[in-house]
């Protein structure tokens, strides 16, 4: 099979876990892409936040952002997909992480609000120093200011969270996607985005069979594309849930993965 296109997850797949790009990953991306394959960064961070990726090329890629509710050209910024969580249900859940007493961040429009500041939500904010956290304690308060909502975050530790994800997914029964993106984040996003789905649109704007798509990553959020794509990769550093899914297991974030992958199915 000739694979046209790469998805890889960035945290916890593509970078290691001090969020470097290895030179050996960086190579064999640049020698990817050379070659015209398509690669595709589908992360949970915002557009502003995929520059270690996007200023390795000289061409325009396409990037997957907050977790598959948007994805936009690196380069040009072309906005090619969006799927927003609808006010109404956004508040559901930022009301019911009130009650919860949970550290909790709201993107929209892309900008970045909190519910209080704290260790949890300042570190977070920290990560995109480029953008000034608001506060926020109230959605209501910000209902005309937003079209609706990219992604709704809960913050606590892994065991919390654990538990909570499986209290939403009760909770909102399918009204919503409810899922940890990382141990101690909970994510809410609208039942239409997701990376599987951004995929498939970048796939069928580019002529780009599902066969010819190779996707890699390593928590819940990237179980959509992976199921999507014609040939699944876990890293050897995911949970099980994902490697259940996936075709092939290759070497950690920390080892590698990725440019294992691209040297054995893509270069060799």
């Amino acid at each position: 099979m000739k694979y046209k296109l790469i998805a890889a997850d960035l945290d916890g797949t593509l970078v290691n876990d001090s969020s470097e790009l290895s030179e050996r990953t960086k190579d064999a991306i640049l020698k990817a892409v050379d070659s015209g394959i398509i690669f595709v960064v589908a992360t949970g961070r915002s557009f502003s936040n995929v520059q270690i990726v996007n200023e390795l090329f000289d061409k325009d890629m396409p990037f997957i952002v907050f977790n598959g509710a948007a994805a936009y050209m690196g380069k040009s910024e072309k906005l090619l997909f969006e799927r927003l969580l609808g006010f109404d249900l956004a508040k559901e859940a930022f009301d019911i992480g009130q009650k919860k007493d949970m550290a909790q961040i709201v993107w929209a429009n892309p900008r970045l609000w909190g519910n209080r500041e704290c260790d949890k939500t300042l570190q977070y904010a920290n990560f995109y120093k480029s953008l000034k956290m608001s506060i926020v304690t109230d959605l209501t308060a910000i209902k005309d200011e937003v079209r609706g909502v990219s992604k709704l975050l809960w913050i606590d530790d892994p065991a919390k969270i654990k538990e909570l994800s499986l209290e939403m997914r009760a909770h909102f029964g399918g009204r919503l996607q409810c899922f940890s993106s990382m141990s101690h984040f909970l994510e809410f996003i609208s039942n239409d985005a997701g990376k599987g789905a951004a995929l498939a649109e970048i796939g069928r704007l580019l002529g780009i069979e599902k066969s010819e798509i190779i996707a890699i990553g390593d928590g819940q959020n990237d179980i959509g594309m992976l199921e999507y794509a014609g040939f699944g990769v876990a890293v050897d550093n995911a949970i099980d849930e994902v490697k259940e899914v996936c075709d092939y297991i290759t070497l950690s974030n920390n080892n590698d993965g990725v440019a294992d992958v691209i040297e054995k199915y893509v270069l060799d």
